[in-house]
């Protein structure tokens, strides 16, 4: 007999894997690019969404391969995202091919990108058509994300253009899932499922995001409102002290707060948003209110700070995560375009913000320009 434990490890060695029947073929296999970073998405969401690609079609192990790499170059290269968009796609060879994979938050459907795994067929399916085989495939790998637990039991499936303004996933697709136990006609109201990841310990696309309540800000003597899909983000450093507790961290802020309104007279702390060395991204201004941060600039970006001097200071991996995290999660409210340009301070103003470490650092983000 052979071992448990033999055939255990020999399923595990294997870089592809089987779930509920349907063979996954991992990114190194297909020949794809590792991910420049990633975000975690949580388990047990609520939807699962489907899209085409609305690409070319393939047939072949070796043709879908090279659509993939197609796919991918083009959503990194192009439109400058981390990774291929979508957790998962599916070929006309009846193959499930890895793209961001299992807990990993995809870029495949906006503001829901934090709630949804996305499917993609690789394809244009408003003339393609599905096989059963790929029918198989995506209701298998559906399945599979039950039994994980990276959906919930009663999920909802929608296709792409039940949210968002496009004819994704195509016709033939859309008529085919529509027929599937998980699809609903009903949308979800946008916002109410948006305030209950809110609510979720303000846990958004895996970075804390601590509240200016929660620290003991005060509150802005006015507000002008930051216009969406803007084209820059602008990082900083605040200059001062260092903080590693969010105890310490609440002091700077605080610190930063009154220097801001009372010394300088503005209507609040200047950022958007704030990095500690703790990790945890600080709520500054928040979202689509618009900052004080970098002159002639500040309606047209958005602006985040690192808790101290970068001149001396060294950024952690936790805060360079928070801070990626953060932006993708501009992009995914639309307060920023997917294609944004990210500057250090320096590059619009005469200062030598946001200090030498994390000018180094952002420097090798694929958003930054020269």
């Amino acid at each position: 007999m052979v071992s448990k434990v033999a055939l255990l490890l020999a399923v595990l060695v294997c870089s592809q894997y089987l779930a509920q029947g349907v063979y996954v073929v991992s990114k190194a296999e297909w020949g794809g690019r590792r991910a420049s970073w990633t975000v975690g998405l949580g388990n047990y969401l609520s939807y699962a969404i489907i899209h085409h690609t609305a690409g070319s079609y393939c047939e072949t192990r070796a043709q879908c391969n090279a659509v993939l790499q197609g796919v991918q170059n083009y959503h990194m290269d192009s439109l400058g995202w981390p990774d291929i968009g979508y957790n998962f796609l599916i070929g006309g060879d009846g193959n499930v091919y890895e793209g961001r994979g299992w807990n990993n938050m995809g870029a495949h459907a906006a503001e829901w990108n934090p709630y949804s795994i996305g499917i993609s067929f690789l394809g244009n399916y408003n003339w393609d058509t599905l096989e059963p085989n790929m029918i198989s495939a995506a209701q298998q790998l559906l399945n599979d994300a039950v039994n994980r637990g990276q959906l919930s039991s009663g999920y909802i499936l929608y296709g792409h253009r039940q949210v968002s303004a496009t004819e994704c996933p195509g016709t033939h697709i859309w008529n085919e899932i529509r027929g599937w136990s998980h699809w609903s006609a009903t949308m979800a109201n946008k916002a109410l499922v948006l305030l209950a990841v809110l609510f979720c310990a303000q846990a958004v696309l895996g970075v804390t995001i601590i509240s200016k309540s929660e620290w003991g800000g005060r509150s802005a003597t006015s507000k002008s409102t930051l216009a969406s899909s803007l084209s820059y983000a602008v990082i900083h450093h605040t200059a001062g002290n260092y903080c590693s507790t969010k105890a310490a961290c609440i002091t700077q802020l605080k610190n930063i707060q009154a220097y801001h309104m009372d010394s300088l007279g503005w209507a609040d702390i200047g950022y958007n948003f704030l990095i500690g060395g703790d990790g945890n991204v600080y709520e500054g201004r928040g979202w689509n209110v618009l900052g004080a941060h970098a002159t002639n600039w500040n309606s047209k970006s958005i602006g985040i700070s690192f808790l101290g001097n970068y001149n001396t200071n060294t950024l952690t991996s936790g805060q360079i995560s928070a801070a990626k995290g953060l932006l993708s999660d501009a992009v995914s409210r639309g307060q920023i375009v997917s294609g944004y340009i990210l500057y250090g301070h320096r590059q619009v103003g005469s200062t030598e913000c946001p200090g030498t470490n994390i000018w180094n650092e952002i420097r090798t983000w694929s958003n930054w320009k020269a």
